[in-house]
């Protein structure tokens, strides 16, 4: 089955950078399109207890303004190596997983590249809890990235 589309998940860890290191090179290798996807959620659990309209807005937009800074570091180095790329950025609502998973469906990606783990507020044993969400619901094949 050629691989045509990729996607990988980026939310500005080490190992969501690592993860499109290998999607870049996939995507090259393959000739394949490259989406990134960040997806940000409008009120960090370490920001709870000062959630109310105004501030989840003004957390929303400065978490955006990261991670569309992370998808152009990504995007910056696919088009280095010459790989066809599209970004995006999602604020969050639901499940992480669920949304990687409904989008690459809804974008018809091939495969899904993943970290590990990622920027969880604790730390997972072995595999993350969206890494292993993505293996688990996912339409397509999925890599994960230590």
């Amino acid at each position: 089955m050629p691989i045509r589309k990729i996607l990988v998940a980026v939310d500005g860890s080490d190992p969501s950078f690592n993860a499109s290191t290998y999607a870049i090179d996939l995507a090259k290798k393959n000739d394949a399109e490259l989406i990134v996807l960040s997806i940000v959620s409008s009120v960090p659990y370490s920001q709870f207890e000062y959630a109310n309209i105004g501030r989840m807005k003004e957390i929303e937009t400065i978490e955006k303004e990261k991670a569309e800074q992370d998808l152009d570091e990504v995007k910056q180095k696919a088009t280095e190596k010459k790989v066809s790329v599209k970004t995006d950025v999602l604020i969050k609502y639901t499940s992480v997983v669920k949304e990687i998973v409904e989008y690459a469906e809804k974008k018809k990606v091939d495969m899904i590249v993943i970290g590990s783990r990622g920027m969880t507020g604790f730390k997972k044993l072995l595999l993350g809890s969206v890494a292993s969400g993505v293996v688990t619901y996912s339409h397509c094949p999925v890599l994960v990235v230590k």
